[in-house]
Formats: C-alpha cells, sequence, structure tokens
C-alpha cells in the first residue's frame, strides 16, 4: 500500500480571470503528478500515489453523478478522495460564487432523471453480466455432461 503524501492544492482558473480555483490532489503545489475533477471527468496527470481506500473513493465518486460546479465539483472530488467529505467552499465567497455561477451557465445541466437513468444503465450492465457467466457455465456444463467429464461441485457454483 503507498504511503500517502497527497494533499489538496487549488489553481486559479484563468479564463476566468481568478473568479473560480480549481482543485486536485497532489504531493506538491504544481499540477503535474496531480490527481483531479472536472467536466470532462477524472483529470490525472503523470502518477499519482493513491491508497485502497482512495481508489474505492474515487470509483464511488465517478458513479454517482457527472461533475457540476455546485454540487459535484473539483474540490468536493478532492476533499472526498483526501478525507472521505464531498466538501466545497467555493461558492461561499462573492466573487468565487460569482465565478461558479458563471460556469454553472456555460455548463450542460444534470438533472435527476440523468442520475436514476445512469443508474439504470449500470444495473442492466451489471445484471447482463451475470447471466452472461450463468450461460457459460451451464454452457461448460452442459459440454463435460456430453463428453462424459467429472466435474467438482465448486466448479459449477
Amino acid at each position: 500500500m503507498p504511503e500517502n503524501q497527497l494533499s489538496v492544492h487549488k489553481e486559479s482558473i484563468a479564463v476566468l480571470g481568478g473568479l473560480a480555483d480549481h482543485y486536485f490532489l497532489s504531493e506538491t503545489p504544481g499540477l503535474s503528478n496531480s490527481l483531479g475533477w472536472g467536466p470532462k471527468g477524472i483529470e490525472l496527470r503523470g502518477q499519482v500515489k493513491i491508497t485502497q481506500t482512495q481508489v474505492r473513493r474515487v470509483q464511488q465518486f465517478i458513479e454517482t453523478a457527472r461533475y457540476n460546479i455546485a454540487l459535484h465539483n473539483c474540490e468536493h472530488f478532492a476533499n472526498y478522495i483526501l478525507y472521505g467529505l464531498p466538501l466545497s467552499s467555493q461558492q461561499t465567497t462573492c466573487h468565487k460564487g460569482l465565478g461558479a455561477t458563471i460556469i454553472a451557465q456555460l455548463q450542460p445541466k444534470q438533472t435527476i432523471t440523468e442520475n436514476i437513468l445512469a443508474d439504470i444503465n449500470r444495473q442492466f450492465k451489471h445484471r447482463l453480466q451475470v447471466e452472461r457467466a450463468k450461460r457459460a457455465k451451464r454452457e461448460i456444463y452442459q459440454f463435460c455432461q456430453t463428453h462424459q467429464i467429472a466435474l467438482e461441485p465448486e466448479a459449477i457454483a
């Protein structure tokens, strides 16, 4: 298990004149060798050492919802991965709140329906995988029966 030296860092978003910040995880203050979250999803630059707990948190975070400046942003991501708490203070100061509002207007909206449909899609894929595995086991069992091959009970469980 890698020793965790990560911390939350931030850089001003230049195209907004510093009205918003981009948060990320890194061992050093720069974006090289960093892990972040943005409108296109996971942002991995270089190499980053993370623990198994953090890997699980990354999976949970990205499966929850797409990027949203107000509800599911880069600061939420960094704090959740490192501390287990999806916290963001980007809307608490007037000028950062303005920057977040501008970004929110430019980004596509994610609705509750989209979240529900994404969850249904994940469940469908999982069930399809389970059914394919069951079918493969049945085919193996039938093949072994046809060719009089003895199987251990746990081999088809």
